[in-house]
């Protein structure tokens, strides 16, 4: 019987890439090994980093339409997760999304092994990940339906490149729906956007690319923006500006 570390889980509208507006039910799931200087997560959510434990429990939604939650210690249960997420479907004939976030969700492939092939028939799984992960996707790529791969872009992330991991996770990756996401900040340089479109025409040419703009300090201006894309669009097909619009929205 497998556990789960989670930061919450809770129904909301997709706010960022090209399913944005729909809605699904978010498993974000506690613990990331990076820290990217533009990450608007709290620490509570990234605490696997450093060796630092995992959040003592974790925000559950008790019901769809409600604000109300519950804190559940962790770590949770497959089946009190189902529940919680069971009980979040809105009634009617469209077919419910389980969104999985983080954090980094693939950090816990060995509980998602197990729990996904009990929910997979009843869902559909879009799963969000940092593309670092390449053998865990592996591991669980037929599990999934949907795949947002965020590529880190060094000088948007203040870390080392990823570039050979990115391209190896593309290739497990491969014959899934997907794109990948880039974060662009003020210091975003666009050697960076080139070198993503180089790998990216190397494993499909007709892959969606979506920009996304940091916020606060670090967004990018207009101009800046429009350049990445015109840039992007010189080498691959389908590249768009799209930033995350739960916070234009001010919704979870």
């Amino acid at each position: 019987m497998k556990h789960a570390q989670l930061h919450e889980v809770f129904s909301s509208i997709q706010g960022e890439g090209p399913w944005v507006g729909q809605r699904q039910i978010f498993v974000r799931f506690a613990g990331c090994d990076i820290r990217c200087q533009y990450c608007d997560t709290t620490l509570d959510e990234v605490q696997i980093l450093d060796g630092q434990p995992y959040p003592q429990s974790c925000s559950i939604q008790i019901a769809i339409g409600s604000e109300q939650r519950e804190r559940l210690p962790n770590p949770i249960l497959s089946q009190t997760l189902t529940m919680s997420c069971t009980r979040l479907i809105i009634p009617g004939p469209s077919r419910p999304v389980l969104s999985l976030t983080g954090g980094e969700p693939l950090l816990q492939t060995t509980f998602l092994m197990e729990w996904l092939p009990t929910v997979r028939n009843h869902f559909t799984i879009y799963l969000e990940t940092n593309g670092i992960h390449h053998g865990d996707m592996e591991i669980i790529r037929d599990l999934v339906d949907i795949i947002s791969i965020d590529f880190k872009l060094p000088s948007s992330t203040g870390l080392r490149p990823f570039w050979d991991d990115h391209t190896k996770f593309m290739q497990s990756a491969r014959g899934k729906t997907l794109y990948i996401k880039v974060v662009v900040t003020r210091n975003t340089k666009v050697e960076d956007i080139l070198t993503t479109c180089t790998l990216i025409r190397q494993f499909d040419r007709s892959a969606l690319l979506v920009i996304q703009p940091a916020s606060g300090p670090l967004a990018p201006d207009s101009a800046m923006l429009l350049n990445y894309q015109q840039t992007a669009l010189k080498s691959i097909e389908n590249v768009r500006i799209i930033p995350q619009t739960h916070k234009i929205l001010n919704i979870p």
